[in-house]
């Protein structure tokens, strides 16, 4: 058999204790420096199944008492059963630890750690922990040992091997208000009665203003909240005390209310904790073969990596330790990390499941999944997190479902710190604020809402990858190339984008830098863009609705644009079906025009419009390129608008910028006269026939363009 713990071997010149941490670890993929043996000598082991509250279970004859280093021995079944503030040093699961469902269970230790072979239960399908009880794990308060855990990979939760908690179910874990939430109210009404929701239960709100120029950024100032439940009847809570803010909905231009914002429940009967957030703050983080089924799980006050410049601790091809850092990386609330998952894909199809768990307060990340692949992700809640709610950190990540999640307030980094010893000294990926960051396209993501981050609702653009390796198949082992298969990113296409939302407190709804598909996406109050593309080869928009505060525009700067498609170096954008209202403008396509900014063979770009809906200050300014020298060939950038609607948005006109339903003036350079190739529009107003091209002001003869933004029609209105 394979040893348990494999020993590192050091020249006799190293430090004594870089040799007593690695003769006590276990290599595993990703981990550098490995697992340390954070449990070695234990000072109470099970000498048989029984409870944890019965002498007779334990070596010593004694339950485990504050400082006791406990191993739960291979074959043993032991039932934790009490509820107890007794600090424990270490826990250590080679057997089996099911704590009881219906009865109240607190643990405290500074680390428990999960074997290969180890089983952890806090409840499960068949038994989930009873609505009426509660079962706890506190990471205790404790400084770490870095002789042996120079990485300080501890304090918290490891797992090697199986770990399953179920909570009482929450259905649903959040919910849309059915009437707007406002200053003073103690009672709020919710689109559908929700189960499990219960007196004492925390809830979270949104701050769901559009922020000006001057609210966002190092200016912002938080308008979210969290209350506690009085009571609740079917969809009528009641509130402990009066809310503080109004969080008012999404209205159209003509002021009808058309969406309204979510509340999380962020209360769990199902509790891991940091003792201190203060102090040594704990973390969980899962790993190659483990088998991990979380449900309806609050995991509160977790994380320990900070925002800013990361210091890990590093390594030689020895193991010995040559520096140690002070802010490692990949200590987040819940970490998948280079996890396999089991060889025999679990019953519900999935590596791994997170589903109904809520994530509240992280330094960094809330639920990460990083070279982890075929899991779900679902009806979770993760709230004031930094960086981002839901992450995939490096891009190889595949085949995960992220289906029904709600990710509010997520607070950036503000100056993008560089991650020191990881991915180069570049800008921090994950770090500006975003309710999901997603590093690769590979994954399907359905049906989640994003609400009051600091910059991106959703983040999909997260700079090139080029080929990246994938699993060949479930339980691959992605340390070796036997088991995965190389794909190109700048092909690939997002596997699935669709009925997601955005809104409230953030710049932009959703960036997407890859190919793919956006379907059913809403937006609204965005400060910024709704969309802002810049897919490597082609993408489609359909079904997107937009909607932004309209009373913004009244200040000439701001500027927020519906849909903002970058398309220099795409082949094909099409958007259909887009209903985009209250914006500066609909859609807004700039072109910057270089020797390097159009890659060979992907310059040749397209944006159609079709079909579509505008209200909006400008409904769409395009910048095509200019025309070709040569005779016969393409030109660099082509649009075409086909049965879309316009119609004017009732706000104050700006003198430098006149409304106008189809524009290429819009803030381009006045004196750049050379020819550009027109807009081709068809069946304007879906008037079918009535077709025409829109050239560029400075270029347009009166014979062809008799008005345009700067020779206006009479109404001031449409150009043609």
């Amino acid at each position: 058999m394979k040893p348990r713990y494999l020993a590192f071997v050091f020249a006799l010149t190293s430090v004594a204790w870089s040799q007593d941490i690695h003769n006590h670890t276990r290599e595993v993929h990703g981990v550098p420096g490995g697992v340390p043996d954070f449990c070695s000598q234990p000072t109470v082991t099970s000498v048989a199944g029984g409870a944890w509250s019965a002498p007779a279970t334990w070596s010593t004859g004694k339950v485990p008492a504050r400082e006791d280093r406990v191993a739960i021995a291979a074959g043993h079944d032991v039932v934790y059963d009490v509820v107890s503030d007794a600090k424990l040093t270490c826990v250590e699961v080679r057997g089996r630890l099911r704590f009881r469902a219906d009865a109240n269970t607190r643990m405290k230790t500074a680390n428990l750690m999960v074997t290969d072979e180890g089983y952890l239960e806090v409840g499960s399908a068949a038994a989930p922990i009873a609505p009426n009880v509660s079962a706890e794990i506190i990471i205790a308060d404790q400084k770490i040992d870095r002789k042996l855990d120079p990485a300080e990979l501890g304090a918290g939760i490891e797992s090697l091997g199986r770990i399953t908690m179920h909570g009482a179910m929450k259905s649903p874990t959040f919910v849309r208000l059915a009437q707007e939430p406002l200053a003073g109210q103690t009672k709020l009404t919710l689109e559908q009665s929700v189960k499990g929701w219960k007196a004492g239960d925390r809830i979270v709100i949104p701050d769901t203003r559009q922020l000006r120029e001057g609210e966002r950024g190092s200016n912002y100032k938080a308008q979210d909240e969290k209350i506690e439940i009085a009571s609740i009847a079917e969809n009528q809570v009641t509130l402990s005390t009066p809310l503080k803010y109004d969080h008012k909905g999404a209205r159209s231009a003509e002021d009808k209310l058309e969406f309204l914002p979510h509340i999380g429940n962020v209360s769990r009967n199902v509790i891991v904790r940091s003792e201190n957030p203060a102090g040594t703050r704990g973390h969980m983080i899962f790993m190659s073969r483990s088998d991990i089924d979380l449900r309806f799980v609050e995991v509160l006050d977790m994380g320990r990596t900070k925002m800013g410049v990361l210091d890990n601790t590093e390594f030689d091809n020895q193991g010995q330790v040559k520096r140690l850092g002070v802010n490692q990386i990949g200590r987040y609330a819940i970490h998948f990390h280079h996890y396999f998952g089991p060889k025999q894909t679990p019953a519900g199809g999935y590596q791994f499941t997170l589903i109904g768990n809520a994530v509240d307060g992280a330094p960094k990340w809330g639920v990460t999944v990083h070279n982890s692949h075929y899991g779900l992700v679902q009806d979770n809640v993760v709230y004031n997190t930094h960086g981002a709610g839901i992450v995939t950190e490096d891009g190889t990540e595949s085949y995960n479902v992220f289906d029904h999640n709600f990710a509010m307030r997520s607070e950036g980094s503000g100056d993008f710190a560089p991650r020191s010893g990881y991915s180069g000294t570049g800008p921090d990926p994950g770090g500006e604020g975003g309710g999901f960051w997603f590093r690769g396209p590979n994954n399907y993501i359905r049906n989640n809402v994003a609400a009051n981050a600091d910059v991106f609702g959703f983040q999909l653009a997260a700079g090139l990858l080029e080929t990246v390796r994938i699993p060949a198949f479930k339980g691959a082992d992605m340390a070796s190339d036997r088991e995965t298969t190389p794909i190109d990113t700048t092909d690939a296409k997002v596997l699935e984008f669709v009925n997601n939302e955005a809104y409230g407190a953030i710049q932009t709804g959703v960036a997407f830098g890859w190919n793919g598909e956006i379907k059913n996406f809403r937006v609204w109050n965005p400060s910024r863009h709704g969309l802002t593309a810049t897919p490597t080869d082609k993408l489609t928009i359909d079904a997107i609705t937009i909607r932004g505060d309209k009373s913004i525009l009244t200040d000439a700067e701001e500027s927020p644009a519906g849909i903002w498609v970058g398309n220099y170096v795409a082949k094909s954008v099409a958007i259909r079906n887009a209903d985009i209202q209250g914006m500066r403008a609909g859609v807004a396509s700039p072109f910057f025009h270089s020797e390097q900014s159009v890659e060979p063979g992907r310059g040749d770009g397209s944006i159609a419009i079709e079909n579509s809906y505008f209200r909006d200050y400008v409904g769409i300014v395009v910048a095509t390129t200019y025309q070709p020298k040569s005779a016969g060939s393409k030109p660099d950038k082509s649009a075409v608008i086909r049965s879309s609607v316009f119609e004017p948005l009732n706000v104050p006109a700006n003198p430098r910028i006149p409304p106008a339903a189809i524009s290429m003036n819009y803030r381009m350079a006045p004196n750049d006269a050379d020819p550009r190739v027109p807009i081709y529009v068809y069946d304007f107003n879906k008037k079918p026939g009535d077709d025409f091209k829109v050239y560029y002001s400075l270029q347009a003869p009166r014979n062809v363009a008799p008005c345009n933004d700067s020779r206006p029609a009479l109404d001031g209105w449409v150009c043609k």
